[in-house]
């Protein structure tokens, strides 16, 4: 019998909207003084004293409240688990805690704050508690800033040196997806030790010592995002590509949407594209000048009864208005501003983004070397388990690291001969289509309207800049032509014609440009996050799965220490790659992961070894 170890995605509906009667019971329930604040104040102070370095003031006779040198020992991250989040005043009040520490003392542990949300708020009921305790003020408004909506799933909010990870879900789901050791319990009992078995492939991976030299292998989305994560842990992060400048490859296009394809049912994929979004639309905010991106929204066209049809079970998910709407034709037309095809989704927090300025953005801030112009022609681990990694190009050497990231698309292959890394290259153009055009008659100049938002069917087209629109992209996998394609060209210009009626008759005079990239996709079409094992050696260890698919090993994975990959992340990379970034990072610094479970494993490296075995094809 085949069977999947892996939890399932948070199920329907995806809106964790309360009625009123029981908001309102909820509020009452959570009223708090600002005298019952400050006691909590002090309680919490005394259960984080041994994370955090004594005030000077306030050392008191006998032993030291913490008895660590700060410089070493507390720069780990602390850990919490907060059972019940209700209006957040203990992550307020702990914030504050470190927001102190900090005023005093040059080094404190960064904080992870997970929290468990079984019936979020409304933001204007939030706001209202919050008006009652007013020695939070300034964190308040920063809280209120980023709260997310009532959504099943995980929401990490992001506040610099402090992470809260918000878990909306029913508790008991949402404690079987969180997957860490935390320091701190909260509002509950901590939590027991499983007794259920665990299979080798999805225990913690192993992680790798701080301020450890790492080589990241590409320079696209993929390779930045995870340089910017690993440095903000304290990683010493080296950037290595083989081109001249950041994102010369797939992730350099101008215009770029930001789009997760939802599924009519709750999936793991759905569940990850999710996230994925929310993740990326916040770190764009914290890292790019509106300059180079729009939240402008995005429109899903429904073309065909079938489209309709699973759009409308889509909708039936659930989800709350202000993340995803269904339009008709004209309420959808006269957001684009422009004649549409169709009415379909509305994602109103979407856009797009130039991606090789967000690329560059992260790179600067993540304050990474930076080795262009430079190819890596081998990876050989030594004898102590370092990694030897052979350059030539620019910088020409041998280099010893502590650990590799692979993050160079479909050319992993080619660094990993001795893994089976299941990626395809599927050839992507894209093309720029002037919005004052020639029909293909060369009869008439014609002006194409812009849309106000991306409007997406079978392919996609951003709204115009300067005068420019980016329409795309091809998809064809049975070419490595890196020449721009006339074929291609006329194809995304039917795209258009799809999309915005009024551009029929458009042909190749109307295209002023245009760049083709190489998806790498994995037969699943989820990306490859995480450290790699030794393929002949699962083989060999984990043979019996052939014959009985629940066989329990007793054994651990025989991962290659220091050895990870972040790659295969196909045609949504901008929605993928920097939360797979933020879960490598955490994998690799030994940190309780932003997502479920249940994604985590969905993303492993090695989950097709695992697979095969089970289906007998190896």
């Amino acid at each position: 019998m085949k069977v999947s170890h892996t939890k399932k995605a948070f199920f329907d509906p995806q809106s964790l909207a309360v009625t009123a009667d029981v908001e309102a019971a909820q509020i009452a329930q959570l009223q708090q003084t600002s005298l019952q604040v400050d006691q909590r104040f002090k309680d919490l102070k005394v259960i984080f004293s041994a994370h955090l370095p004594a005030h000077p003031s306030m050392v008191l006779p006998g032993p030291s409240l913490t008895s660590v040198s700060p410089s070493k020992a507390l720069e780990p991250a602390v850990e919490v688990l907060d059972h019940i989040f209700g209006a957040g005043l203990d992550f307020l009040v702990t914030w504050q805690l470190w927001s102190q520490a900090s005023q005093y003392h040059c080094k404190i542990p960064p904080l992870r704050y997970f929290a468990i949300c079984e019936q979020p708020l409304q933001l204007k009921d939030l706001k209202q508690l919050h008006l009652k305790w007013p020695q939070l003020k300034g964190l308040t408004h920063q809280l209120q800033g980023q709260y997310p909506e009532a959504m099943k799933g995980f929401h990490e909010l992001d506040f610099g040196s402090v992470k809260l990870i918000m878990v909306q879900a029913g508790s008991e789901h949402a404690l079987a997806q969180v997957q860490g050791n935390f320091d701190v319990h909260l509002n509950g009992l901590g939590r027991k030790p499983s007794t259920a078995y665990t299979p080798p492939w999805q225990r913690p991976t192993m992680s790798v010592a701080q301020h450890s030299k790492v080589a990241i292998i590409g320079a696209g989305i993929s390779g930045v995002a995870t340089a910017y994560s690993l440095s903000q842990r304290g990683f010493d992060v080296t950037l290595i590509d083989q081109g001249s400048e950041l994102a010369i490859e797939a992730s350099g296009n101008r215009q770029a949407m930001l789009y997760a394809k939802l599924p009519d049912n709750a999936t793991i994929a759905g569940q990850f594209h999710q996230q994925g979004l929310q993740h990326s639309m916040g770190l764009l905010k914290r890292s790019l000048s509106t300059e180079y991106w729009q939240a402008c929204g995005l429109l899903q066209l429904a073309t065909n009864a079938k489209q309709v049809s699973q759009m409308q079970a889509v909708i039936k998910r659930q989800y709350p208005i202000s993340w995803l709407q269904w339009l008709d034709q004209a309420a959808a037309e006269q957001l684009a501003q422009s004649p549409l095809s169709a009415g379909g989704l509305y994602f109103p927090n979407s856009g797009w983004v130039s991606s090789a300025h967000w690329c560059k953005a992260l790179y600067t801030k993540s304050g990474a070397g930076l080795w262009l112009d430079t190819k890596v022609e081998s990876l050989q681990q030594n004898q102590n388990e370092s990694w030897q990694v052979k350059l030539s190009g620019r910088c020409t050497g041998l280099y010893k690291f502590d650990a590799v990231v692979v993050a160079n698309a479909n050319s992993a292959q080619d660094l990993l001969p001795g893994q089976a890394i299941p990626l395809k290259s599927i050839r992507g153009q894209v093309s720029y289509v002037e919005t004052c055009a020639k029909t293909s008659a060369e009869i008439n100049t014609v002006a194409v309207q812009s849309p106000a938002l991306v409007v997406c069917a079978t392919g996609y087209v951003t709204p115009a800049q300067a005068g420019v629109l980016a329409v795309g992209a091809s998809y064809n996998l049975h070419t490595v032509d890196t020449q721009l394609s006339n074929q291609d060209h006329l194809d995304n210009v039917g795209r258009l014609s799809e999309v915005l009626p009024t551009s029929k008759g458009l042909g190749l005079d109307s295209i002023v440009g245009g760049r083709v990239g190489f998806r790498a996709v994995t037969p699943d079409y989820l990306p490859l996050v995480g450290q790699l094992a030794d393929e002949p050696k699962m083989l060999d260890q984990f043979a019996k799965l052939r014959q009985d698919a629940n066989y329990k090993f007793t054994n651990d994975m025989p991962y290659l220490k220091g050895l990870y990959i972040n790659a295969g992340h196909g045609s949504k990379g901008l929605i993928s790659a920097p939360l797979s970034a933020e879960i490598l990072a955490c994998q690799m610094a030994n940190q309780s992961l932003p997502v479920a479970q249940c994604v985590a494993w969905s993303l492993d490296p090695n989950r097709f070894i695992i697979r095969d075995l089970i289906r007998r094809k190896r």
